[in-house]
C-alpha cells in the first residue's frame, strides 16, 4: 500500500468546536512523501486537515529534534484549498533521520486556530524505512590510503611572506621617521635631499612676510607668532640653541652663553621676544611701525650672523663677527 493512502490519525474534535459556529469537526491525516530514504536524506512529513468552516494550522515553536528520532531540516510551509464549503489545509515539514531502521513521528503538536480559539492536535505518522548506503560491490581492488608526499619548498611559496615582511618593516621605518620629524618640527623625509642652510630658509620666510605685508595685518598675534618662530628655528639650526622648545628667558640665557659676538643684536632681540609674548598672552597691540622695525631687525640679524666663507668679508666693527672657524654649526 502506498504511503499516500495511509490515514494514520483521525481526530473528531467535537468539544472545542461545539461552541464555535465558524468551524465544524476536522479530519486529520499524516503521511511521508516517500516510502523509504537513505540515512540523512530529506523527506517531507505532511499533515493534512479537512473540514468545513474557517480555521488554520500552525506549528508551535519546536527544537531541531522532532519526537520519534527525526531532525528538522527547515521551516514548515503551509497551503490551503477551498472546495465548496470544505477547507483543506496542509502543513509540509522537512525532516530527516540519521539512524537505520523504521521510524515514526509520535505526538507532534499542531495548533488549530479558529474564531479566536486555539486548540492542539497531537499527530502521529506512519513508519518510514531508513536505510544505509549500500556498498559498491564493483570495487574489488581497494588499496590503503597513500601517505602525504613531501615536496621541496619553492621560493614562489615563501616569496609572498617575505614580501609582506619587508613591507611591514618599510612601513614601520617610515612611521618612525614621520613621528620623529613631527617631534623635531622638521619636514618629513628631509633625509633624502640636502638640507638648506639655516640663513637661506630664514631669509626666504622673512622676505615672504615682508612681501605679504604681514606686519600691517589686523592680526598681530599671527604675525608675531610667524616672525618669532622663524627666528627660533634659525637659532636652533645656526647656533644649536633648542629655541623652539624654550621660553623667552631661556633663549636669552642661551644667547648670552654663546661664543659668538652677538652684542649688537641682544637688546633688540630681547625687545622682540618680550613684545611677542605681550601680544600673544596679554593682547598687547603694538604700532605698525614697531611691527615693521622688528621685521627689518630680524632680516638684519640673519644677514649679520650667517656663516661667511672668507674672513676678509668680516667687518671690523664687529657687526658680523663670525669668523671662518664658525662657518659650520
Amino acid at each position: 500500500m502506498r504511503p499516500f493512502q495511509h490515514i494514520i490519525s483521525v481526530f473528531l474534535l467535537f468539544i472545542p468546536f461545539l461552541g464555535n459556529s465558524q468551524v465544524e469537526q476536522l479530519e486529520f491525516k499524516s503521511l511521508f512523501n516517500k516510502d523509504s530514504i537513505l540515512i540523512g536524506d530529506k523527506v517531507d512529513f505532511i499533515v493534512e486537515a479537512k473540514g468545513r468552516g474557517t480555521y488554520s494550522l500552525q506549528m508551535p515553536p519546536i527544537n531541531d529534534t522532532i519526537p520519534g528520532g527525526f531532525e528538522l531540516l527547515g521551516m514548515p510551509s503551509s497551503d490551503s484549498i477551498l472546495s465548496g464549503d470544505t477547507l483543506i489545509y496542509k502543513l509540509r515539514i522537512p525532516v530527516t533521520v540519521f539512524n537505520q531502521g523504521i521510524f515514526r513521528i509520535q505526538g507532534l503538536p499542531v495548533l488549530i486556530k479558529h474564531g479566536g480559539f486555539v486548540d492542539t492536535a497531537l499527530i502521529n505518522s506512519p513508519g518510514i524505512l531508513v536505510k544505509l548506503v549500500e556498498p559498491d560491490t564493483t570495487l574489488n581492488d581497494i588499496k590503503d590510503i597513500k601517505p602525504p608526499i613531501r615536496e621541496p619548498l619553492h621560493f614562489s611559496e615563501v616569496a609572498p611572506w617575505v614580501g609582506l615582511g619587508l613591507l611591514i618593516i618599510a612601513i614601520s621605518v617610515l612611521l618612525y621617521l614621520y613621528i620623529r620629524s613631527k617631534k623635531q618640527n622638521k619636514p618629513f623625509l628631509n633625509i633624502f635631499k640636502p638640507k638648506e642652510p639655516a640663513h637661506i630658509v630664514a631669509l626666504r620666510e622673512l622676505k615672504l612676510l615682508e612681501e605679504q605685508k604681514e606686519w600691517a595685518s589686523d592680526n598681530p598675534k599671527d604675525y608675531y607668532t610667524k616672525l618669532v618662530d622663524i627666528l627660533r628655528i634659525y637659532l636652533e639650526d645656526r647656533f644649536g640653541i633648542n629655541a623652539p622648545e624654550q621660553t623667552t628667558s631661556q633663549i636669552l640665557a642661551e644667547v648670552d652663553r654663546l661664543e659668538y659676538n652677538l652684542d649688537n643684536y641682544k637688546e633688540t632681540l630681547r625687545e622682540l621676544l618680550s613684545t611677542s609674548d605681550l601680544v600673544k598672552f596679554a593682547k598687547h597691540l603694538p604700532l605698525i611701525d614697531e611691527n615693521r622695525n622688528f621685521l627689518t631687525f630680524a632680516i638684519g640679524f640673519v644677514e649679520g650672523t650667517k656663516p661667511v666663507e672668507d674672513t676678509d668679508e668680516v667687518e671690523s666693527d664687529g657687526s658680523k663677527s663670525v669668523d671662518s672657524s664658525t662657518t659650520s654649526n
